[in-house]
């Protein structure tokens, strides 16, 4: 038997709960515990649209896609620069009679309302949405989002809330709390 080679299966098959255990284990290593991530939050006025045609019309033909922000998934590493955070949204979308494609752009904001007004506080992002022929109702996630927040201390982490929504119009928000009520 080749004894360094076994050795080094060894070595890998011990380590690899380690290293797959994420930064948490490491930070356990050194003696400290990675701080949680930011409190995430999809915004209840943001969370759904209804995009209609350009005119006045505002029934059930006119709308060209609706959709809603039904979930998202992040994860969050720490080094000595802070954390940097990563989040995939999905979205549940639906063609509308008034779209004249089977591809729709879909807007969505990831804010960090701590760093407003600094051009850095929201990102907006754009992604197509192709739907298939005889479909007309499709769940989509978008490609992952990352961002770099300045912290260390896990004390402070509740003051990098992130919030997530559609990028709406003035009107589509007011639409939007309209409907709540």
């Amino acid at each position: 038997m080749n004894t360094p080679r076994i050795a080094r299966l060894l070595f890998f098959v011990l380590a690899a709960p380690l290293v797959l255990s994420g930064c948490d284990s490491w930070s356990r290593v050194k003696g400290r515990t990675a701080p949680p991530c930011p409190p995430v939050y999809i915004m209840a006025d943001a969370a759904k649209i209804t995009k209609y045609r350009p005119g006045s019309g505002r029934d059930l033909t006119d709308v060209e896609m609706e959709g809603e922000v039904v979930a998202f998934k992040g994860d969050c590493v720490y080094d000595d620069k802070g954390g940097e955070v990563s989040l995939q949204l999905a979205f549940e979308l639906r063609r509308g009679p008034a779209a004249k494609g089977r591809t729709l752009d879909v807007s969505y904001f990831v804010a960090v309302p701590k760093y407003y007004p600094a051009p850095g506080a929201k990102g907006v992002f754009t992604f197509p949405v192709t739907f298939p022929e005889t479909v007309d109702r499709i769940r989509v996630t978008d490609d992952e989002v990352s961002m770099r927040l300045p912290v260390r201390d896990k004390e402070l982490i509740d003051n990098y809330e992130i919030y997530l929504g559609f990028q709406l119009t003035p009107e589509e928000m007011e639409d939007n709390r309209r409907n709540k009520r």
